[in-house]
């Protein structure tokens, strides 16, 4: 589904993802979607739609703002990138795809999740996953090397 996977090269791009490389982490803004969209209780009302759609802008942005580094202040460029990946959602997913039958999304909920997250690490610049894997052997060789210090 080519509509997923623009999505999901836009929120690597945009870094709109949680703090870590790890999968609940990296599906976090998708799952707010996914999840408010499940609690709706008129899917095929465009009213509820618009309304979850202003809602999850406002969720992501609040979760992007939380788990922002010391010192970093999410700002309105920020909003304005989370705005056109729910709109992506909503417009490319959620209408052209699945021609805006909710329930049909969600029938298929865990192939997007799977597909998504794949999209997602796919589009992630190599530089950046490296680094993180790099880090992560670093920190474990600085642990030993601590413990050879103190013998």
């Amino acid at each position: 589904m080519q509509e997923l996977r623009t999505m999901a090269v836009y929120a690597a791009e945009n870094r709109i993802r949680g703090s870590t490389f790890k999968r609940n982490s990296l599906l976090k803004p998708l799952d707010i979607i996914l999840s408010e969209l499940d609690r709706c209780p008129a899917p095929d009302n465009l009213n509820e739609l618009a309304l979850i759609r202003a809602g999850t802008k406002e969720m992501i942005f609040d979760h992007l703002e939380r788990i922002a580094q010391p010192g970093y202040k999410v700002g309105r460029t920020k909003q304005e990138k989370v705005s056109h990946y729910v709109d992506l959602f909503f417009d490319e997913v959620l209408k052209k795809a699945h021609h805006n039958n909710v329930n049909r999304l969600l029938g298929r909920e865990r192939l997007i999740r799977s597909a998504y997250l794949f999209y997602l690490r796919e589009a992630l610049p190599r530089k950046a996953a490296e680094s993180v894997a790099i880090g992560a052997e670093a920190g474990e060789y600085e642990e030993e090397g601590n413990e050879e210090e103190s013998d």
